[in-house]
């Protein structure tokens, strides 16, 4: 015996089977009406799709400038706080490094005095020209 040309549809072993039924869709279209179809498809995507995306990226660039923005001012601050710790910073040079208190605590501390003062004695004629071989400055008068 034939077989038969029907389709059937799988079914469960419990459940008779029925003939295939083909959509609407699937049977063989005409060409022009396909490609009015694919017409429709390209202009929903131009009219739609297109500007959803633009309008997502533009909501995407948004968020990140504001980050931005706001990394910015924090930034500005911590450059602003370090400007004025540099500020103090310098008035503290600026204070420790004054000629009284060095004259000071040279005198105190390292028990050092001033030229002017008969405590201290110059010797001209065995100055040193800054050569660390020992010979003696050559040329010129000592300083």
């Amino acid at each position: 015996m034939p077989a038969s040309q029907r389709r059937y549809r799988t079914t469960l072993p419990t459940e008779p089977a029925w003939p295939v039924e083909w959509p609407a869709s699937h049977r063989p279209q005409d060409p022009t009406l396909e490609r009015k179809a694919a017409g429709r498809r390209r202009r929903f995507a131009m009219l739609v799709v297109v500007p959803v995306l633009l309008m997502l990226g533009s909501v995407y660039l948004h968020t990140v400038a504001a980050g931005l923005e706001a990394r910015a001012a924090d930034l500005d601050v911590r450059l602003d706080r370090a400007r004025e710790e540099g500020e103090r910073l310098e008035v503290r040079v600026a204070e420790l490094s004054g000629a009284g208190r060095i004259r000071n605590l040279a005198s105190e501390k390292l028990g050092m005095h001033e030229p002017e003062s008969d405590t201290l004695k110059v010797y001209g004629d065995k100055a040193e020209d800054g050569n660390k071989n020992g010979t003696p400055q050559g040329g010129g008068r000592p300083r």
